[in-house]
Order: structure tokens, then C-alpha cells, then sequence
């Protein structure tokens, strides 16, 4: 078997559901923006995002839901990717083992929490990473070792996704099952979610899931889709000029009343405040409007 698997992914929108595998994974976004969930986190992505993600830590991108029915994805390419998968073993069991591979090995380690790569850190492995597929047998190998080389020596460049990601130890089973509601409320928290229908996913009676689901996450369901519909929310207050009201419904919130004092609650601040905060918009009419009067 090949020690890793470099492969492009082009598509209209990125669509792999929420999932997990033993490989570790290195992703780097070429196009598309929208959200980016790994364990227990969801996160703004858009070109150029790096990632490094641990064996069996679940993970998937989701292209905003707005571009789900517009133009914007009448092309076969619009999402793209450059993914990297490879064992922890990808040269033996011993070779991590190695004084000088020690570097190499705290980097798996540390992935287990999803590592956001930045800095100097991302131009270069980038750069290396672009230029993998033109290189051939020992080349190829010595070019890919350079990439978890330069990982290694970026400590301040990695930045944890989920830190306590690797906290709740949980069996094949339990890793499964939680998965399972992961998925549902990453694909129902900005509609109707339903607690007997994650219940039913998760093969446990109501009272028991929900006793289950604050044992593993410390937090209840009901916390869990508030927390992504917030998360949501402030993506809109940030990137686009839509109504406190349109804000609300897409988000999940069933009134305006709720959606206010569940924002307060969760960002400590009103969502106008933190709109005029972190807008990264501006509506030349209104500007216009207001210079007039």
C-alpha cells in the first residue's frame, strides 16, 4: 500500500456527510466557503483553509446553504480540494519511534483536536502540497515527509479545532452513535429538529438519550442545536446584510424574542451590537441615505 493518498475533489458543492476514518487527513480548500464542523466545533472556512484532522476524529464541510439552490453552483467545479490521507503507520509501526521522528509523532497527537494551520506555517505547506503531484517515487515520499517535517516545527502556526476532542474516550459504538447525532443536527439545525427522531437514530428511549448526550458532550440537545444555530447566526450578522428577522428563521429560532435572548445569552452581547462589532459589509444606499439626511 502507498505510505499516503493525495487526491483533488472537485465538485458543485462539497456533500460528504459527517463522518470519521482511521487515516489522518490533511485538507486544503482551493474554493468554496461555508462551514466546517470537526468533532464538536463548527467554524467559518473559505479558500485557502488548511486543516490537519487525527485518526477517527469526525469531520465535514458544508458549503453555505444559501448557495445550495443558486447560480453560484450551476458549476461542476465550484468546491475543490486538495486532500491528503495517510496511517499513522504509513512507514511501519516502528518508525515513529524513532528520536527523530518524535516531532512528527507530537503532530499526530495534537491532531486528535483538528489543527487549524496559519501563519508562515500554511504558505508553506501550501506550497509543498501544490507541488506534490509533480513529483514521482522517492521524490514523492521525501517531499510528503518534508510536509509533516515543516507541521512539525510550526507549533505556533497550529492552532487546536476542538480541544477537548479527544477528553470523552468512547467505544466504537459510542463513536458511532454520537456521530449519528452529529449528523442530524448538522443537516436539521436551521429547520425543525425533533427529539424523538435523533433519539430513535441513536436506538435509546428520549430520557435516556438526553441523559447520555450531557454525559458525552456536557451539554444537553437542546444546548447542542442552540450552539450551532448561534454559530450560524453570527455568520450572517458578519457576512451579509439580511434582517435581524430573516437572520432569526434561518437560523433556526422560531421568533425574534427567543432568537435575541438566546444570542445574548450565548455571545454576551445583542446581535445588532455584535453585528456593527464584526460586520464585514457595508450598504453604500443606507451610507448614502444617511449623508443626505
Amino acid at each position: 500500500m502507498p505510505a499516503f493518498k493525495s487526491s483533488k475533489c472537485k465538485k458543485k458543492r462539497f456533500d460528504a456527510p459527517y463522518h470519521y476514518h482511521p487515516e489522518l487527513e490533511l485538507t486544503l480548500i482551493l474554493s468554496s466557503e461555508g462551514k466546517r464542523f470537526v468533532g464538536k466545533q463548527i467554524q467559518d472556512f473559505k479558500a485557502g483553509d488548511l486543516v490537519l484532522i487525527g485518526s477517527n476524529v469526525p469531520h465535514c464541510w458544508q458549503n453555505h446553504r444559501s448557495d445550495l439552490l443558486s447560480e453560484w453552483q450551476e458549476s461542476d467545479s465550484n468546491a475543490q480540494a486538495l486532500v491528503l490521507h495517510f496511517s499513522a503507520q504509513f512507514l511501519g509501526s516502528e518508525f515513529l519511534n524513532q528520536a527523530e521522528c518524535q516531532g512528527i509523532k507530537a503532530l499526530m497527537e495534537r491532531a486528535q483536536a483538528g489543527l487549524s494551520i496559519v501563519g508562515a506555517t500554511a504558505a508553506k505547506t501550501k506550497e509543498a502540497l501544490l507541488a506534490l503531484p509533480h513529483h514521482q517515487g522517492m521524490e514523492r515520499l521525501l517531499q510528503f515527509l518534508q510536509i509533516l517535517h515543516e507541521l512539525s516545527q510550526g507549533q505556533e502556526d497550529l492552532i487546536p479545532i476542538d480541544p477537548q476532542g479527544s477528553s470523552y474516550p468512547l467505544s466504537t459504538l459510542d463513536l458511532e452513535r454520537i456521530n449519528k447525532v452529529y449528523a442530524y443536527v448538522i443537516a436539521h439545525y436551521t429547520g425543525e429538529v425533533h427529539l424523538d427522531e435523533v433519539a430513535h437514530l441513536a436506538n435509546m428511549t428520549e430520557t435516556a438519550f438526553c441523559r447520555y448526550l450531557k454525559k458525552v458532550t456536557q451539554k444537553t440537545f437542546v444546548e447542542l442545536v442552540t450552539e450551532f444555530r448561534i454559530k450560524h447566526a453570527c455568520d450572517l450578522l458578519r457576512n451579509s446584510s439580511k434582517s435581524m428577522v430573516e437572520i432569526c428563521f434561518e437560523s433556526g429560532f422560531g421568533n425574534l424574542s427567543h432568537f435575541n435572548k438566546q444570542f445574548k445569552q450565548w455571545m454576551g452581547m445583542p446581535p445588532l451590537q455584535y453585528r456593527k462589532a464584526n460586520k464585514t459589509w457595508t450598504k453604500p444606499s443606507v451610507l448614502s441615505q444617511e449623508k443626505t439626511n
